[in-house]
């Protein structure tokens, strides 16, 4: 009766190799599988968000500003005249959705008649919303810019991963020329205003930033289309603004904060962006730059090619 043998210890390396082999073919399947569904749910909070805008538009005719302080108003003014200082008001479009999206106990514990970031509103800002944060985002929870932290006082401001697509160029976000998008400080904008179509007109986009993306808070709640170039008289970039680093540089105006990412993700090539009509589309930061213009004007009358 012969004996049995166990392996060799050549023909275990074998076995192992092929294990390693196997393994690491199906890694990036399933990471791929993984981020899909992290997209699709992404893809999922922004019509969420984009239905919330409807109803808010259907019961006031505008959609919400992306803050209710104007042009120039931000945390840098904090703490302002009084907690009900209308230059440091800056509640968000964020904030102003809560009862349109199933939040309204939310929404009762902020304070709208004093700022945003009074003591008052801060156990309710420090909440970590799902339907404003995208799954595949691996960034900070809270702010930990110096003006929320030191000036303000407060570390535990949350963030969101979505924001108003609210002008061309940063200067339309500024009041220094016309704002062309659907929300920005103090807007009134409806349906009645998007001239150039619901379905090629942008009104939010995926954001990555960590510092300068607090969700009750509307001092940076709008972006524009074009990052940040310091050498351009109209400040406008030559390329779109979407994933591109410093979309902002900080430190360089008085009234400002710096922000490394306007429209941008952690999904690779790209960012999700939501249209006036609820459609959610996924934009490449490779897109043309007249195009990616054209789609953030509510009434520019462009002729929209493919995209």
């Amino acid at each position: 009766m012969g004996r049995s043998r166990g392996f060799t210890l050549v023909e275990l390396l074998v076995v192992m190799a092929v294990i390693g082999v196997l393994v690491a073919l199906l890694l990036p399947a399933v990471q791929a599988a993984r981020e899909a569904a992290r997209r699709t749910q992404c893809k999922n909070n922004l019509k969420q968000i984009a239905l919330a805008l409807h109803n808010y538009e259907q019961a006031f005719k505008v959609f919400p500003p992306s803050s209710t302080s104007g042009f120039g108003a931000g945390v840098w003014g904090y703490p302002g005249a009084s907690p009900a200082d209308p230059n440091i008001h800056l509640h968000s479009f964020a904030s102003l959705l809560l009862p349109y999206i199933e939040q309204e106990n939310l929404a009762g514990e902020i304070d709208y008649r004093v700022s945003a970031l009074a003591p008052e509103n801060r156990e309710a800002a420090s909440t970590i919303l799902p339907f404003y944060r995208c799954p595949s985002y691996s960034g900070k929870d809270f702010s930990d810019d110096p003006l929320y932290v030191t000036n303000v006082g407060y570390a535990r401001f949350a963030i969101r991963n979505y924001v108003a697509l609210g002008s061309r160029t940063v200067l339309g976000l500024a009041g220094a020329v016309p704002a062309e998008g659907v929300m920005f400080p103090q807007s009134r904008i409806g349906f009645r205003d998007v001239l150039d179509g619901t379905s090629h007109t942008i009104v939010l986009a995926e954001t990555r930033e960590e510092r300068s993306s607090v969700w009750i808070d509307g001092t940076t709640a709008a972006v524009a289309a074009r990052w940040t170039d310091l050498t351009n008289p109209t400040f406008a970039g030559n390329s779109v603004s979407i994933n591109y680093t410093p979309y902002f540089p900080g430190g360089v105006f008085p009234n400002s904060i710096g922000q490394e990412y306007g429209p941008s993700s952690q999904h690779p090539g790209g960012a999700q962006h939501a249209f006036v009509d609820g459609s959610i589309h996924f934009l490449s930061d490779t897109l043309d730059v007249t195009v990616y213009d054209a789609l953030t004007t509510r009434a520019g009358g462009e002729v929209i090619g493919s995209y």
